[in-house]
């Protein structure tokens, strides 16, 4: 019974090792990871926020694979309150040569889908569920940027986080 105990063991940490040393390739090569975060509070006392990811594959300045999946909120705005998650199936990528932030063509599944139109109108802007050029606003280029001063006019609180690694 002992000697089963401690084979099991090596095998489970033997499996966990090899689990936790590679790489997990679950959308294929990537070529740079995003993160974002951003939330606002306007005079009138409406809020929004989001949260989420991007990944980028296929090339360093376009490709044709990309997932991104993020959540949105809007609270006490003209249009109600809701919350609505995001996940986007990118066909073709590019960096713009004019804001040099990522420019996405795809696809959006929204979650719940009785809230596609709200939870569009925010992002990507369409009313539908295919895009076509939508500048994202992530810039193209490693690093940590905070944009609420870019974003938010002087009357809103809040705040726009956005972390942009290259993969070599």
């Amino acid at each position: 019974m002992t000697l089963r105990r401690s084979v099991l063991g090596i095998g489970l940490a033997a499996l966990f090792a090899v689990s936790v040393g590679s790489p997990a390739f679950a959308y294929g090569k990537e070529n740079w990871q995003t993160t974002f975060a951003g939330t606002a509070v306007t005079p009138g006392g409406s809020s929004f926020g989001f949260w989420g990811w991007c990944a980028f594959g296929g090339g360093v300045t376009s490709g044709n694979t990309a997932d991104c999946e993020f959540a949105q909120y809007v609270h006490n705005s003209p249009s109600g309150s809701f919350t609505c998650h995001e996940s986007l199936d990118v066909s073709s990528w590019t960096v713009s040569s004019v804001t040099h932030d990522f420019v996405i063509t795809g696809a959006v599944t929204v979650t719940p889908s009785t809230l596609t139109g709200p939870c569009l109108s925010i992002f990507p802007g369409t009313p539908t569920t295919s895009f076509a050029n939508v500048d994202v606003g992530i810039p193209a280029a490693a690093g940590h940027y905070s944009l609420a001063n870019v974003l938010l006019g002087p009357d809103q609180v809040g705040e726009f986080q956005i972390q942009v690694t290259q993969i070599p």
